[in-house]
């Protein structure tokens, strides 16, 4: 079975670059804006998503924050064109995986894709709760 993999840029040269790097390897999927993201999120089940932030109608951050209140589980990866350490971390408490600034190499992208699905294939093998190498965990306040 191959993995899937969804690429969510309002840039249609963002969503070329990533899907021909990988759709000899994997199910590519993409999506130009926010609603259609999370129709084929719902449906196809990716495995990983690159979703970009500033997109027109429903943002990323709207995006990130609607999988995650449905309880669905992909490994997502956000990509903007503006370097901001404060929404980087915001996406990261949110349960993103990471956070890529445009333009990227796309040796970056390779690294990130391997390593999620390796990370998603040992997920499947040991799966426990705090086994989730790709999750932001909140400190515990010490006492």
């Amino acid at each position: 079975m191959q993995h899937k993999i969804l690429i969510v840029d309002d840039e249609e040269s963002v969503r070329f670059v990533i899907k021909e790097a990988f759709s000899r390897s994997y199910q590519v999927f993409t999506a130009a804006e926010g609603m259609d993201a999370l129709e084929i999120i719902q449906r196809e089940h990716p495995a990983l998503v690159f979703l970009d932030i500033k997109m027109p109608g429903l943002s990323g951050l709207d995006v990130l924050r609607m999988v995650k209140d449905a309880g669905l589980s992909p490994i997502i990866w956000m990509l903007t064109g503006e370097e901001d350490l404060d929404v980087a971390l915001k996406t990261l408490r949110m349960g993103a995986s990471g956070y890529l600034t445009k333009p990227f190499e796309i040796q970056r992208i390779r690294d990130i894709v391997v390593n999620a699905i390796t990370g998603s294939e040992q997920k499947a093998h040991h799966d426990t709760r705090e086994d989730r190498p790709w999750r932001v965990k909140k400190k515990s306040p010490k006492k």
